[in-house]
Order: C-alpha cells, then sequence, then structure tokens
C-alpha cells in the first residue's frame, strides 16, 4: 500500500494522499500497537502542520496546466486573455486528446 501511494501524483488539489502516506510510517501504525484514540494523540502533537508541502515543481506543472487550460479552452474563443493564439478546431482538439492517451 505505501509503494501504491507513493506512486500517486496528484498536483493542483488537495487529496487525502499525503496523510496516508504519513500514517503508514508511523511506527505504533507500522507495529499495529494503535488504539481507538491514537489518529486524534498523533494528529494533535502535530500541531496543524500539513502533511505535504508543494515543491516548485509542483507549482510550476500547476501553473503550465492552467496556461494551457485558458488558451485551449473553447470558452477562450474571443477572449483578450490571449487574441494571438488560435482555438483548435474540435478535430485537432480531439487528435491531441486521443495523442495524450
Amino acid at each position: 500500500m505505501r509503494r501504491a501511494l507513493q506512486e500517486y501524483i496528484v498536483t493542483g488539489i488537495k487529496t487525502t494522499v499525503p496523510f496516508f502516506n504519513w500514517l503508514l510510517v508511523q511506527p505504533e501504525f507500522e507495529s499495529g500497537e494503535f488504539h481507538t484514540t491514537y489518529l486524534d494523540e498523533i494528529l494533535k502533537q502535530r500541531n496543524g502542520r500539513p502533511f505535504v508541502e508543494p515543491s516548485a515543481d509542483d507549482e510550476d506543472v500547476a501553473a503550465m496546466a492552467a496556461t494551457l487550460h485558458a488558451v485551449m479552452s473553447p470558452s477562450s474563443a474571443g477572449s483578450h486573455a490571449a487574441p494571438s493564439v488560435p482555438v483548435p478546431s474540435h478535430w485537432k482538439a480531439r487528435a491531441r486528446h486521443e495523442g495524450l492517451r
């Protein structure tokens, strides 16, 4: 389970994956020495610290994805945000989408 969760890459939105990555490496959890209030206790010790901070690379990828979405979105046609970038025809957009599979 630990390996599968570490291979998961989700950027741009919050998920519970970092929490479970953290939980699975806790010594008490690994050894099965936990109880019904275990999670409450260890979360209290964290003092609200996040389980993961986005790296500069993650932020760059998110910015590129947002830019591509804004440029390739049909609603951007005629928008003053990117007037020099034509919106691809439906068949080109579909071919590009299929090519990413």
